[in-house]
């Protein structure tokens, strides 16, 4: 009876906002049609666009902006769909993941709309061709759970954010803290706001916002977002969640003493024109006195691995910028350098 889906309609708050974001996000084509109509074009399908309040009719009973849930199929493999989201500035919510489709398994990610919709995006997987049923019922659970990290109820999730600021100037700038010396850990230590993500966090991002709020005593509504940077693991069972945001009105900044000692700005021009030290520490695995070698091939002489971690050190005005908060800073610059951006 029913053959596929033509069109669906997306109630929306900002008929440009809205426009914008599927044509630069997601690549479809914006048309005019009717009586002054817009909507999305992609495919052989197209997303209809009513303005909230000036709905067309007939109408949904209860149109909402907000309220959908679309799942769209991208032919880009997943590795370009993620990167070319972080050079969007779009934040990806969850994924990727496993999802169960029409016709098969999907590897999905999630986004928002400007309206909040949550917007799926997924590469078709192939379609298990097995018949033995238990390797059946094996794979539909995996594609029902999510991928997570072996041991990762040990690690402490964290998130941090490298803070762009406008400086008096007109230049960017980037904005740092200098721990304060009452602080249980890295007390006088140069760093960025950041902290550990706590159960009400509904992102990584919503954690970095929050931080940087407390830390800096400054509104989550002048701290908007620019992009997600690669994730990191620290020592400590760590697992670091970087970002970049933008600090809109930083004149009435009332950090909190208790956290932060002091707060410094240093050009973005100056930073990319400074390449850090590196420097590195060895690394070696010491057994315990009852480690079973008897059980491994080699016993004593099995050639255990040894390795180096290199530390970056930035001597800037006096201030000296090392370890996680220099490789997060050394890594935003190089993806500066790698997409050949000339932020002024």
């Amino acid at each position: 009876m029913i053959d596929s889906l033509d069109h669906l309609v997306l109630t929306v708050r900002d008929m440009e906002a809205t426009c914008q974001f599927y044509e630069r996000v997601l690549g479809m084509t914006v048309i005019t049609f009717g009586e002054n109509r817009r909507a999305l074009q992609f495919g052989r399908q197209k997303i209809n666009l009513h303005q909230a309040g000036r709905e067309w009719e007939p109408k949904a009973k209860h149109p909402v902006p907000g309220s959908a849930d679309l799942c769209l199929l991208s032919s880009w493999p997943m590795e370009q769909l993620i990167r070319h989201m972080k050079n969007c500035g779009v934040e990806i919510v969850e994924g990727p993941v496993q999802r169960t489709g029409a016709v098969g398994p999907l590897l999905s990610i999630y986004l928002r709309d400007p309206d909040d919709n949550l917007i799926e995006i997924s590469n078709q997987l192939p379609a298990l061709t097995t018949p033995n049923p238990g390797v059946a019922a094996v794979a539909e659970a995996f594609h029902q759970r999510k991928q997570g990290i072996m041991g990762e109820q040990r690690l402490g999730f964290y998130s941090v954010m490298l803070p762009l600021v406008t400086m008096e100037d007109g230049r960017l700038g980037v904005l740092f803290e200098k721990r304060a010396i009452t602080m249980r850990r890295q007390a006088g230590e140069v760093c960025f706001p950041g902290g550990r993500r706590e159960e009400d966090d509904p992102t990584h991002w919503a954690t970095a916002r929050r931080e940087t709020s407390e830390e800096l005593g400054i509104p989550e509504s002048q701290i908007d977002y620019i992009g997600a940077l690669d994730i990191l693991l620290g020592p400590g069972f760590s697992c670091i969640y970087p970002f970049v945001g933008y600090l809109h009105d930083i004149s009435e900044m009332n950090p909190n003493p208790d956290e932060v000692g002091e707060v410094f700005i240093i050009p973005l021009d100056t930073l990319r024109n400074t390449p850090p030290s590196r420097h590195k520490v060895s690394m070696y695995s010491e057994a315990d006195e009852d480690f079973p070698f008897h059980l491994i091939p080699g016993g004593r002489q099995s050639p255990w691995r040894t390795g180096q971690m290199e530390h970056l050190f930035y001597e800037i005005d006096g201030w000296v910028i090392w370890g996680l908060t220099a490789r997060v800073l050394a890594h935003f610059i190089a993806l500066l350098d790698e997409l050949g951006i000339e932020p002024k």
